[in-house]
């Protein structure tokens, strides 16, 4: 049995018998930094729902956000449409635990629980659509996040030339990313 229930609101009001049911159709799986949870053109099939831990998503190789303890991915997927293709990839980037819930199981308690159809509707919440590409969450990051990410994802070919590096004050360098570094931890923990 997971412990979704009490984690997202859309499992708080259904019905004792039916967060019985989703609880015995939800799955949790463990992934270790840089296992890919999602590639793009998967077909999106199921709702992640993260547990623990921290996972990038990556376009083009540059990563576009974080999602982390709270967050949801997938798709807010309805029985009578087709899945859709991720536009993204989703990687953890650290010890993470994600629980799924299929869209085929999804439909089987729609069914059983037609009331829980509208709250389900109401009370889902999708931090990364994976099948929209409209998403804008990197602007709904924290700045010293967006600084962190932003960084991480400049080229090498990006960088500066070599002579001003050597200008470079290194252990100030140092410094700074380690506040940075200390800032983002803080943040993600809490």
């Amino acid at each position: 049995s997971s412990g979704i229930n009490a984690e997202w609101p859309v499992f708080n009001e259904a019905s004792t018998g039916c967060r019985r049911a989703l609880s015995s159709l939800i799955e949790r799986h463990g992934f270790t930094p840089g296992d890919y949870i999602v590639h793009v053109e998967d077909c999106i099939d199921c709702i992640y729902f993260v547990v623990r831990g921290h996972l990038k998503i990556l376009r083009d190789g540059d990563v576009i956000g974080i999602l982390t303890k709270g967050d949801t991915f997938g798709e807010k997927w309805w029985p009578t449409a087709a899945s859709g293709k991720s536009n993204a990839d989703i990687q953890a980037m650290t010890y993470a635990e994600i629980e799924v819930l299929d869209h085929k199981n999804l439909k089987d308690i729609l069914v059983k629980f037609p009331d829980y159809w509208e709250m389900w509707e109401k009370k889902l919440e999708i931090t990364y659509e994976l099948t929209k590409n409209d998403e804008k969450i990197f602007d709904n990051l924290p700045d010293d996040l967006k600084i962190y990410v932003t960084n991480e994802r400049t080229p090498a070919y990006e960088q500066e030339p070599e002579e001003d590096l050597k200008k470079v004050d290194v252990m100030e360098l140092l410094r700074s990313s380690q506040n940075i570094i200390d800032c983002l931890t803080e943040r993600l923990n809490n």
